[in-house]
């Protein structure tokens, strides 16, 4: 009997919990009830793989290209999530421009300043785009870092092993010296530091000068000894040198502006997402022009401050340095044409 008690009891157990269970089929005349509301979707969100730079440059710590390139790379920084960040390296910290590029060309995560004369020796058919005098105004770098033939060229420095993000200028370039540069001809018999290019060696030969290199901050004690008899530079860096110094004479010869050309191994180029890639080129070329327009800003301050510094500033016969490009072109072996090409490309 109290099994057969507990046998009951048990089935009166499992009927009510299988009704419990079931859903009240609704009225012939009750709307259906509504579905539940599905959750939106989370918003997605990008990650990127973290990856280090070193942005390596000869202009000083306090320049304006310094100032306007690092902010350029925090708006880098800011929008990966800081998954891209970059150490600033400025006068040539981690070495000569070539010491750098050589680095760059192996394979190291560094984003290089090299100037316009630089990337011609590594594409000849860039090198007139450094020459002297190309430009009418140094705003027309901006109008040749945007034309169908920088572009294209784009292809061939590819080849080369390379990827020139931005390009920008930081001023005029003009000769500080020992002794007075009037016009072309006051260059013959002068030792002149230049850049290590062959477009900026051989604008000095032509002149009839003897042309020479060394690191930057030797030029002051090489200058102080008689070593050089002057060397060539965008005036804020003539002036934090401490030139004026060692030089009686300040020549504004304008003869080259000072470019500016942002490059990078091709390989890591290809490696970061377009959508970084397109980010980085805009925001270091809006830093270049930022540093353009800074410079050009400072100039009449630098003259000034150069004049009360007890330096003659001469205002040099232009004419005669801008008639020695042609003889440039046959020095390098360098089609002319090419000029006409850059010229209308800039124009256009």
């Amino acid at each position: 009997m109290k099994k057969l008690l507990a046998l009951v009891l048990a089935l009166t157990m499992v009927f009510a919990l299988c009704a419990c269970g079931q859903k009240a089929a609704p009225a012939a005349n009750e709307p259906p009830a509504e579905k539940p509301a599905e959750a939106a979707p989370a918003e997605e969100t990008t990650s990127y793989e973290p990856m280090a730079f070193k942005y390596s440059c000869a202009e000083g710590v306090n320049s304006v290209v310094v100032a306007n390139v690092t902010a350029a790379l925090e708006k880098v920084t800011e929008y990966t999530g800081g998954a891209y960040t970059f150490e600033i390296f400025p006068d040539n910290q981690l070495g000569s421009i070539t010491d750098v590029q050589e680095s760059v060309f192996a394979g190291a995560p560094i984003i290089e300043s090299v100037g316009f004369d630089q990337l011609g020796d590594i594409v000849p058919a860039f090198a007139p785009a450094s020459f002297p005098y190309m430009y009418k105004d140094i705003y027309e770098v901006y109008d040749l870092a945007e034309s169908e033939w920088m572009s294209d060229l784009q292809n061939e420095f590819a080849a080369a092993g390379i990827h020139t993000i931005a390009l920008g200028a930081n001023g005029y370039r003009h000769f500080i010296s020992t002794k007075p540069i009037n016009d072309a001809a006051s260059v013959k018999g002068m030792i002149i530091r230049m850049g290590p290019s062959s477009a900026a060696q051989g604008f000095i030969k032509v002149m009839g000068g003897t042309p020479t290199t060394s690191t930057w901050g030797d030029n002051y004690s090489l200058l102080q000894t008689g070593t050089f008899d002057a060397c060539e530079a965008n005036l804020e860096a003539l002036w934090n040198g401490s030139f004026y110094e060692v030089c009686d004479y300040l020549s504004l010869t304008g003869h080259f502006v000072t470019p500016c050309a942002l490059i990078i191994n091709n390989d890591i180029w290809n490696s970061i997402p377009a959508d970084v890639q397109e980010v980085l080129a805009q925001a270091l070329s809006e830093g270049l022009r930022g540093a353009t327009d800074a410079a050009m800003e400072n100039e009449a301050g630098y003259i000034e401050k150069f004049k009360e510094a007890g330096v003659e500033v001469i205002e040099p016969d232009k004419d005669s340095f801008a008639a020695c490009v042609p003889a440039l072109f046959e020095e390098l072996n360098v089609d002319t044409a090419i000029y006409d090409e850059i010229r209308a490309a800039i124009e256009k």
